[in-house]
């Protein structure tokens, strides 16, 4: 590159306290570089100009995390980060008059096994100006499990590869439904999990004990140092409305040991217990059951927010989407990107009713 070239450009470190830059996600943004673990986690920025950079590290060769650059919401380009610290081009060669909003997000969801593997997101190195965003009219939070972390949604009809490429931000129902309403969006998933056990019924894997945690999910030394076991502060992104998507894996939990009979009434309670601290942590929120599958004791959801209702609990609904088939499946019967547009936007209309 010449010395002109590289005179025209400026490097900015990524922090929360620049007015000009969106952070994606729950982090701690106290530190730096930035840890973008949760699925959707990244940065948003009003750019006019033509290239834009930004250093990336991966903590870990394993697993492979995938990011995702947007122009205006249109896909640009996808890539893996991989271990050491460089620069990714997001935007290359576009109009130096012209100005867009340039999204670059985590599309694979944290690794519970693999609790020291996170990207770490450090500067931007660009050419032109930074302008300031326009503001979102809503925020919107998702709880969820391989569903919500858009698992499988990239692949072939019919594979049955779990890798990391197959998930993604992007091509996820919450990606469509925030499209429609201009909302920004943040996502708390884990494929496996439920809300009180996961799809083997081990009960320290569940979405409701960590959700007070910036990355509940994710424990040991590694994920300490960055900040994932810290209280959220809930008062720093006041969610709109909460969403959750959760009892998939808990019916599969109770189909692995045969116990519904036994295990219904802990269930429900479970969920119950769920609601409670949504509400108590986001006090001015309306909260959306996302039921699971007809298959999957989508009732169990009914239930508990009925019993909400009785306690006093105010705007909490229940929101059942169609079933998805064989045919709209992407990898290990999870449904692809195409259903989930469908699903987004008939979850968008939805909450754009209440």
């Amino acid at each position: 590159m010449s010395a002109i070239d590289t005179a025209c450009e400026k490097t900015i470190p990524v922090t929360s306290g620049n007015p000009d830059l969106r952070l994606l996600g729950r982090m701690d943004t106290s530190l730096a570089p930035l840890s973008l673990d949760w699925t959707g986690s990244g940065l948003e920025f009003r750019h006019q100009g033509s290239d834009v950079w930004a250093e990336l590290e991966a903590t870990e060769a394993s697993p492979i995390f995938y990011m995702i650059v947007l122009s205006d919401g249109c896909p640009v380009c996808r890539f893996p980060v991989e271990p050491g610290l460089r620069f990714y081009p997001l935007i290359l060669g576009m109009e130096p008059d012209r100005e867009r909003t340039i999204t670059l997000m985590k599309e694979t969801q944290c690794m519970p096994d693999s609790p020291a593997a996170t990207v770490r997101l450090h500067s931007l190195r660009f050419r032109g100006t930074l302008l300031p965003l326009p503001p979102r009219d809503l925020r919107i939070e998702f709880i969820g499990d391989s569903l919500t972390s858009g698992e499988g949604a990239l692949a072939p009809r019919g594979n049955e590869e779990w890798i990391t490429p197959w998930f993604t931000a992007r091509g996820n129902y919450s990606w469509y439904a925030c499209r429609m309403l201009n909302a920004e969006r943040r996502i708390l998933s884990q494929s496996g999990y439920g809300t009180v056990w996961n799809y083997l019924h081990e009960e320290d894997r569940n979405m409701s004990d960590g959700y007070g945690k910036i990355v509940g999910v994710l424990r040991g030394p590694e994920a300490e140092a960055r900040g994932c076991g810290k209280d959220y502060d809930f008062s720093s992104w006041p969610a709109d409305i909460v969403c959750i998507r959760l009892l998939s894996n808990d019916a599969g939990g109770m189909n692995h040991l045969q116990s519904f009979d036994r295990d219904h009434g802990p269930l429900v309670q479970g969920c119950l217990r769920l609601i409670r601290k949504v509400r108590e942590c986001n006090p001015k929120a309306k909260i959306v059951w996302i039921k699971p599958a007809s298959d999957c004791h989508p009732e169990v959801a009914d239930e508990a927010a009925d019993l909400a209702r009785q306690e006093g609990i105010r705007e909490i609904y229940t929101f059942a989407l169609p079933d998805y088939h064989a045919e709209d499946c992407g990898a290990r019967f999870h449904p692809s990107a195409e259903w989930n547009r469908t699903a987004g936007e008939l979850l968008g209309n939805f909450l754009r009713g209440l």
